[in-house]
């Protein structure tokens, strides 16, 4: 078929505006940027490795403890933790944790009941403040009899590090300490001005 003139500035026109649609299309994707989700779910599968206990509601509708390993999934940038596991469908419920590219925010979501609708609960573009939410909404449902804090191995690995830590501080106060009391010993024998008449291994 021949390329008439109507034709030629058909396709004229299709380009043009084809090249418009893939550079909008090129500047949402750059302004859509990665919403960070890493903290939030290396913190999720930390804790699941712990014998940390949660109250939930059982499969027989009444409450029971449950540890975190089987109530909590994290896979593909969603965390999910299941507060409810009852047969009827109409009380099974979760908590879920996603990034949202959209509106680059992290949701905390609840979906409850057959075929949930997701309840917003909190969201924030700050991973820290997304935890925060989520430790204070855990610790209104652990076991306290079940879950001992000094039998979790990152607890105990915690107090390792923070005694450590402590440790070097202490000592480092003490180097501090003894480096000044050299200083004012040596300031009062030989004087601050006359560091010529001090002897060269205690020069500064």
């Amino acid at each position: 078929m021949e390329i008439s003139p109507a034709l030629r500035y058909f396709f004229k026109k299709l380009e043009r505006k084809s090249e418009e649609l893939r550079q909008v299309h090129l500047l949402e994707k750059d302004l859509k940027k990665t919403v960070p989700f890493d903290e939030v779910e290396r913190f999720a599968r930390s804790i699941m490795t712990q014998n940390i206990f949660i109250y939930t509601v059982g499969v027989n509708g009444k409450r029971e403890s449950t540890i975190l390993t089987k109530a909590m999934f994290s896979i593909n940038k969603v965390v999910r933790i299941y507060y409810s596991t009852s047969f009827d469908e109409s009380q099974q419920g979760f908590l879920r944790l996603r990034p949202d590219v959209d509106q680059q925010l992290i949701l905390v979501e609840r979906l409850h009941g057959f075929r949930p609708k997701p309840e917003l609960l909190y969201a924030s573009k700050d991973e820290c403040h997304v935890i925060r939410f989520f430790v204070n909404w855990l610790l209104r449902r652990i076991d306290w009899d079940k879950t001992k804090i000094d039998n979790l191995d990152l607890y105990k690995r915690f107090v390792d590090i923070e005694r450590k830590e402590l440790e070097e501080a202490i000592a480092a106060e003490e180097a501090e300490r003894e480096h000044h009391e050299l200083q004012r010993t040596l300031d009062k024998h030989f004087g601050s001005n006359n560091k010529h008449k001090m002897p060269s291994r205690l020069r500064q």
